[in-house]
């Protein structure tokens, strides 16, 4: 079983791969991509994220990638998850407003993409759920607000740990209205 953190850039991805990992998986990321994606964001000092929680394109695309990453913890934006070769995971969509993670988005980076400003956003993310549900591999696909994780994780992860191997109240001491960049 592969666990998956997914969700559009700026759902709260990182942070609830932190606090799934406190909670006791094992994330599995590339330190390379995060100084790649900090390099390509941050300028004078300012660091988006201290870890993006990423894999490269070459992970998955890996032969031996079920069996890598079996029993870890692992992000996978939205859009890539239908890449992953059929093997059984468990997913987390993270869900967020499309008017917050469109502020989000122009605080930290001045730009907000196309599909969050047409209005289709959350019918869009609607649709890729209702897809990942379709697929045999996906055992599990939960959605969480991100507001919900922020204001009441430990209900968030409670819920999680009935099918996920964490322990709720660890990982329910991640999530903080104090990193929220952008209000939840």
């Amino acid at each position: 079983m592969i666990y998956i953190v997914s969700g559009f850039m700026r759902s709260g991805t990182s942070m609830m791969m932190r606090a799934i990992e406190a909670g006791g998986l094992e994330a599995v990321y590339s330190k390379a991509r995060d100084a790649e994606m900090n390099a390509r964001w941050g300028e004078d000092g300012y660091v988006p994220n201290e870890s993006y929680y990423e894999l490269g394109v070459e992970d998955y695309c890996s032969p031996n990638f079920p069996a890598k990453y079996d029993g870890k913890l692992i992000k996978c934006l939205i859009g890539g998850l239908l890449r992953i070769p059929p093997t059984a995971c468990r997913v987390v969509v993270m869900r967020r407003p499309a008017k917050e993670i469109g502020d989000s988005l122009y605080a930290a980076f001045d730009w907000v993409p196309p599909q969050v400003e047409t209005g289709h956003f959350d019918s869009m993310v609607d649709r890729m759920v209702d897809v990942l549900r379709d697929r045999r591999s996906f055992v599990s696909v939960d959605e969480v607000a991100y507001r919900e994780v922020v204001a009441d994780p430990l209900t968030v992860f409670q819920r999680l740990a009935q099918a996920w191997p964490i322990d709720p109240v660890k990982a329910a001491a991640i999530p903080s209205r104090n990193e929220t960049r952008i209000a939840a």
